[in-house]
């Protein structure tokens, strides 16, 4: 069972700093908090009534994918550009590091959360190949005794 949660791409701004509040609330809702809402209702979906009594996650399964956001492609890509992506990247990770701890050592639960980073610091388009066979692996039962949970498909390893 497979949750997939794309965020999508980082939309063209000025500087982080000089965005509205509203602006800032937006970005903050795309890319932080609906994908941990959908991780909280797909971790329901995979232990119905788990929220009310965590017994139940043991040895549950379940693996929910969020995919993004993108590292900005092209010939010309600044770096701005990519550190305004590292910014929402850097908040994924340790969520979905927080959220894995909870379910395996806490809950000794089989389900997962991972992130999966498209992309390049090369600006090269991300390859969606990459994207298919990294959620082929995390269906898979490595996966959930795998202390990996965060992926950047399409850098070099």
């Amino acid at each position: 069972l497979a949750v997939v949660h794309v965020t999508g791409k980082l939309p063209q701004i000025g500087k982080l700093t000089e965005l509205n509040r509203s602006g800032w609330e937006e970005l903050i809702a795309k890319f932080i908090t609906t994908p941990a809402t959908v991780g909280q209702q797909a971790l329901e979906h995979f232990v119905p009534g788990g929220a009310k009594d965590p017994r139940l996650y043991k040895d549950a399964k379940g693996a929910m994918m969020i995919i993004g956001p993108d590292l900005p492609s092209g010939k010309k890509v600044s770096g701005t550009q990519r550190a305004q992506v590292e910014v929402f990247r850097g908040a994924l990770r340790p969520f979905t590091t927080t959220v894995n701890q909870e379910l395996s050592d806490v809950l000794k639960s089989k389900a997962r959360i991972f992130t999966v980073f498209p992309g390049s610091v090369t600006g090269a388009e991300p390859n969606n190949e990459n994207i298919a066979q990294a959620l082929n692996f995390l269906v898979s039962d490595n996966a959930a005794s795998s202390s990996e949970v965060t992926f950047c498909v399409d850098e070099a390893r």
